[in-house]
């Protein structure tokens, strides 16, 4: 119910500045649509801490209009989405044992991937996936900002 009422206040108020505004996906898999309706088609799926940029509000408020690192727009439920912070890889990208180019590679990860994020150190995130499947491992470590997309990365240069 907190979630609900978090994400609800956020976009109750960042209405009159949607363009700056970014939520976070916060269940495993959600489904981006083609407008506000669970009638409407999947236009395509996002993944636990994909950041969406929020650009517009259904009439009833339950629906909101977001946009992907690629520029991709569709809507989603405003129960699927959390403040928590994430990212997302611009390309595929390697994550680093600690915020540096010559430190070892301890995971790369595919365009489009998405990432929690951590911390910060100059220009470098320290950030962590969360796969669905816990056998899988998870990678953890930092990435330098410029191959990161959400709204950490918008202040990092």
């Amino acid at each position: 119910m907190k979630k609900i009422l978090a994400v609800t206040l956020l976009l109750a108020f960042a209405a009159p500045a949607f363009a700056a505004k970014f939520a976070t996906v916060s269940s495993y898999e959600a489904n981006i649509r083609s407008c506000a309706g669970t009638k409407c088609a999947v236009k395509w799926k996002a993944w636990k801490y994909t950041p969406l940029q929020m650009i517009g509000l259904s009439k009833d408020k339950v629906w909101v209009q977001v946009k992907d690192f690629e520029g991709h727009t569709g809507w989603i439920h405003n129960t699927l989405l959390s403040t928590q912070i994430g990212l997302s890889a611009t390309s595929d990208v390697n994550i680093r044992q600690s915020p540096s180019s010559n430190a070892p590679i301890v995971c790369t990860v595919e365009k489009g991937y998405a990432l929690k994020f951590i911390s910060k150190n100059g220009g470098w995130y320290q950030v962590q996936d969360e796969p669905a499947d816990k056998n899988k491992g998870i990678c953890k470590g930092w990435v330098y900002s410029a191959y990161v997309w959400g709204p950490r990365a918008k202040t990092a240069k």
